[in-house]
Formats: C-alpha cells, sequence, structure tokens
C-alpha cells in the first residue's frame, strides 16, 4: 500500500504541473495491478478530460461514481468532460453539483461560469465569475474568464486591469496571446 501512496503523491505533483500525459502513464499502471483503486480512478479522469481523451474519462469517471458519487474533484472533471464534448445541460448539472459540495473551489466556479456563459446564462455566469476570482485572484485561467464577462457586459475599464494583472503573471503563452487580444479589442472603447 506504500508503494500506491507514494505513485499517488507523484501523480498529484503531475497533475499541479499539468503533465496529464505522464500522469495517465502513472495511473494506468497503478489501475493495471488495482483497478477498483479510486484514488487513482477519479485522477485519471481528471488527467484524460485535460488531454482531451473524453470518453476514456466518463467512463473512469463513471466507474468510480459506483463508490463514490458525492466527490467533488471527480463531479468537475465529469461536468467538464461533458462540456467539452458540447453537452453543456450535463455539464451544467454535474458542476453544480460539485459547486454545493465544495463551494470554495475557485476551479468548479470558474468551470460553472464558462458553461453559464455558453448556456446564455449571462447574468450567472458574470456573478459565479467574480466569486472564482474572488477565491483565486492568481489564477490565469479565472482572470480571462471575469475579463472577457466584463467585455460582454462593457465594463471595459475593470476588464483592461484584468488584462494587465494577466500579463504580469508567468502564464501559457497561449494566454499571453488572448490577453494581448483582449486589450487590443478593448482599446478603442476606452480611449472613448
Amino acid at each position: 500500500m506504500h508503494y500506491l501512496v507514494e505513485q499517488i503523491n507523484k501523480v498529484d505533483e503531475l497533475l499541479r504541473d499539468g503533465d496529464y500525459v505522464e500522469s495517465v502513464k502513472i495511473l494506468e499502471e497503478i489501475l493495471t495491478r488495482e483497478p477498483d483503486y479510486t484514488e487513482a480512478l477519479w485522477r485519471i479522469g481528471i488527467a484524460f478530460t485535460e488531454i482531451n481523451e473524453q470518453e476514456k474519462a466518463l467512463k473512469a469517471l463513471e466507474y468510480f461514481f459506483e463508490f463514490d458519487n458525492s466527490h467533488s474533484e471527480a463531479l468537475e472533471a465529469y461536468g467538464c468532460s461533458h462540456f467539452k464534448l458540447g453537452n453543456y445541460g450535463l455539464a451544467k448539472i454535474y458542476l453544480e453539483k460539485a459547486e454545493k459540495l465544495d463551494p470554495e473551489s475557485s476551479s468548479i466556479a470558474r468551470n460553472l461560469g464558462v458553461t453559464y456563459n455558453q448556456l446564455g446564462e449571462s447574468k450567472k455566469s458574470y456573478k459565479i465569475m467574480a466569486k472564482s476570482y474572488n477565491l483565486n485572484p492568481w489564477d490565469y485561467r479565472t482572470i480571462y474568464a471575469l475579463a472577457s464577462a466584463h467585455i460582454f457586459f462593457k465594463h471595459y475599464k475593470e476588464a483592461e486591469i484584468l488584462l494587465k494583472e494577466m500579463l504580469e503573471l508567468d502564464i501559457p503563452g497561449d494566454f499571453k496571446l488572448l490577453a494581448m487580444e483582449g486589450r487590443k479589442k478593448i482599446k478603442p472603447k476606452l480611449d472613448k
């Protein structure tokens, strides 16, 4: 059992660092030995979600739910998989369940806000994006999502502040590019 705990700790570090492919390799090895090891099942669901293997993610998470159907991170991953498949209604259901279980998770709030946005529930989206930002003002994904909500509601000064803040962080290049494009898009509106 010590070996499994050691491997799960390694996986948690890899997941934090965004190394989902390596996480999957280790988790598949664990699940080959222990197919019902729940600590590996929900984590592999998250990793599959992040590498866009949605069918595998859903299958792993559905199996995990046979053991525990009230795990906020697993519910969030399940909702995100459905979101990536375009099943926004299902995504909303599972993300709302996750949010009830863990109302202090900025990640769940952000993903729920993005889902509300896709469903045309703009005011709900904006409100929960602001909550996500208040919970974790250093998460560049949340900053970008909230800035986008500000732009939607024509709060250009607030969006500009967030986009500038985002560019001061050490973030992936694609998000840096999104922030720069966002600033360029709203600049004419700020100059008025």
